[in-house]
């Protein structure tokens, strides 16, 4: 195994939810990065805060997740929940359509497989300590 990835264990549909959620991943943070950079006037202070939840945090939690799917698929839904809650709570702005969580889907589908990973080995064998 690599070290850059968590373990590829579990039963197959987990392994294949998590190589696809990999996959969709990548196509994620490779257009976030494309709306980050395309310019635009600079964001005030509450912009930056959103900012911070998503992409940033959304985006630093699916690149975690390719190697601790729990924690890094955690972060990724805590900050898509933090980005949805802190825009809803300013009235001057609209609230946020589907396609925040669209992006974040990869990252939750990791935590997902993690989840299942981890509760596929306790069943196995309850005294192997989880990766």
């Amino acid at each position: 195994m690599h070290r850059l990835l968590a373990a590829d264990i579990g039963p197959v549909p987990v392994r294949i939810l998590r190589w696809a959620s990999r996959s969709a991943s990548l196509a994620s943070l490779a257009l976030l990065a494309m709306f980050a950079t395309s310019g635009g006037a600079a964001p005030s202070g509450f912009e930056w805060l959103l900012l911070g939840f998503f992409p940033g945090g959304v985006s630093a939690g699916m690149v975690l997740a390719w190697r601790h799917e729990i924690l890094g698929g955690a972060i990724t839904a805590l900050s898509l929940a933090c980005f949805y809650a802190l825009v809803s709570l300013d009235a001057a702005r609209p609230a946020p359509g589907i396609w925040f969580a669209v992006f974040a889907a990869p990252g939750r589908a990791l935590l997902l497989s993690g989840i299942a990973s981890a509760a596929e080995g306790r069943r196995v064998d309850p005294q192997r300590p989880v990766r």
